[in-house]
């Protein structure tokens, strides 16, 4: 594995000197030499895009040499990354959660999902196809007197490398802000999830019914398509779990299995044993990618009916 060697930034005199961060909020602290900086915002309280850039070729070069495939700029997460530099900035303390902001996975859901505001906001049913989606993120911060400091140090610190280096993650956004000499880093990683339609939902788990049919030797079942399934799919979301209740009142006399999954085509091992049923000979599915206050960044919610 690969790490930026430790270096002064270009004109200075001395090792760059950084204050960083993990999720458990330890840190690496020292007193802040002058600034002399090569970057074009210098000293001044404004956004570095150059930095940004440095920090990501950075980032990919350590992930390349480690074996691991490069991180993809997502803008949700730059601008989630930056919303938080703002903070801290303005709050001149360096935290992943300032008083009064959201966790982590909550500022990411907001920028993709404006309506998702509060752990007590509604769940969103349907959002865009192409808003980002994602099951797990982590942050790094730091403030250095240049973008490569930063990285370096990062890079020295275990759990911050561990973030870096991470292979499921697979997206970041990246935000550097100028103030008071010092650069304001914020790294948002995430693990951005497959993109499907209901439609493209529904077929993935088809799929996995037939595999799962054609393993134990039964005869494929016929699938069927009752109307309102992915709408009552994504109302399940209202709730905090999938709650079958609320499909049986609409869909009686039918075996019903309703889960989360960040990939469909997972079935768990209640609807394995039901698939599986000798006596069973039709099934149907719904399909609803929601978002709720117990996932703030959003999940696959899936109802199968077996009959």
């Amino acid at each position: 594995m690969w790490a930026v060697g430790l270096g002064p930034c270009a004109g200075q005199t001395k090792a760059p000197v950084v204050d960083i961060r993990n999720d458990a909020r330890n840190a690496v602290a020292n007193e802040l030499p002058t600034p002399n900086s090569n970057s074009a915002a210098g000293a001044a309280s404004n956004e570095d895009s150059a930095a940004e850039n440095e920090l990501l070729e950075a980032a990919n070069k350590s992930r390349e040499l480690a074996g691991v495939p490069p991180l993809r700029v997502d803008e949700s997460l730059r601008l989630a990354a930056r919303a938080h530099a703002r903070r801290m900035v303005a709050a001149d303390r360096l935290e992943h959660q300032l008083p009064g902001e959201p966790g982590l996975l909550e500022r990411i859901a907001q920028v993709i999902s404006p309506d998702i505001k509060s752990p007590g906001s509604r769940a969103q049913d349907s959002p865009a196809q192409d808003a980002l989606k994602i099951d797990r993120a982590g942050e790094n911060i730091a403030t250095a007197t240049c973008a490569l400091g930063a990285n370096d140090a990062l890079m020295r610190s275990a759990p911050h490398r561990q973030n870096l280096l991470d292979r499921s993650f697979n997206v970041v956004g990246i935000a550097t802000i100028w103030s008071k000499g010092r650069l304001y880093v914020v790294q948002d990683f995430a693990h951005e999830l497959p993109s499907y339609s209901a439609e493209q939902s529904r077929k993935l788990i088809g799929r996995s019914v037939d595999d799962v049919r054609q393993q134990a030797g039964l005869p494929e079942l016929e699938q069927l398509t009752p109307p309102h399934l992915d709408e009552a799919a994504c109302k399940l979301a209202k709730e905090d779990r999938p709650n079958v209740h609320l499909l049986a009142a609409a869909y009686s006399n039918r075996k019903i299995v309703a889960y989360t999954e960040s990939r469909p085509e997972t079935l768990p091992s209640g609807a394995l044993r039901l698939v599986r049923d000798p006596s069973v000979r039709q099934f149907a599915v719904g399909s609803c990618y929601a978002r709720n206050a117990a996932y703030p960044t959003g999940m696959y919610w899936v109802a199968i009916l077996l009959y």
